[in-house]
């Protein structure tokens, strides 16, 4: 009998639980792409990944979101992905010239390097820093 009566209560006990379900997701598109950057400085690629993704669910049109994700796939090492998402980008904001000196790098990496050296030299024609001559001499050096 006490056997039964436990189970009973247990069986109405879980019933009775709470139950929170989300249908909706409740984060915007530019909260996803924070979270996202925050898994991407902490080093955890397949999470930053997928708040990347989820910002592109929620707005096709975030450049940064293409930006970060082909950041991610750069590190990943899947340049093809990484070129796709760059060049989603600079459609969505043309002649910017971190996106073109990524862009630049993952062409190199793929060994197309005529034209990782034209935007390269586009980017420090827009905005001549460090970092883009460091890109620019890493190409010129293979």
């Amino acid at each position: 009998m006490k056997k039964v009566l436990v189970f009973i209560l247990s069986f109405a006990f879980s019933c009775a639980m709470p139950r929170v379900i989300v249908l909706d997701d409740p984060l915007t598109a530019e909260e996803h792409l924070n979270l996202g950057y925050i898994y991407e400085r902490k080093g955890e690629l397949k999470p930053a990944k997928e708040e990347y993704e989820k910002a592109l669910q929620k707005d096709k049109n975030m450049w940064k979101a293409h930006f970060n994700l082909g950041n991610v796939y750069a590190k990943m090492e899947d340049y093809a992905k990484a070129e796709r998402e760059y060049k989603r980008a600079l459609e969505l904001k043309p002649n910017d010239p971190d996106i073109l000196n990524n862009l630049a790098w993952v062409l190199y990496k793929q060994g197309r390097k005529e034209e990782a050296l034209l935007l390269i030299k586009k980017a420090i024609s827009i905005d001549d820093r460090e970092e883009y001559r460091n890109t620019l001499r890493e190409i010129e050096g293979s």
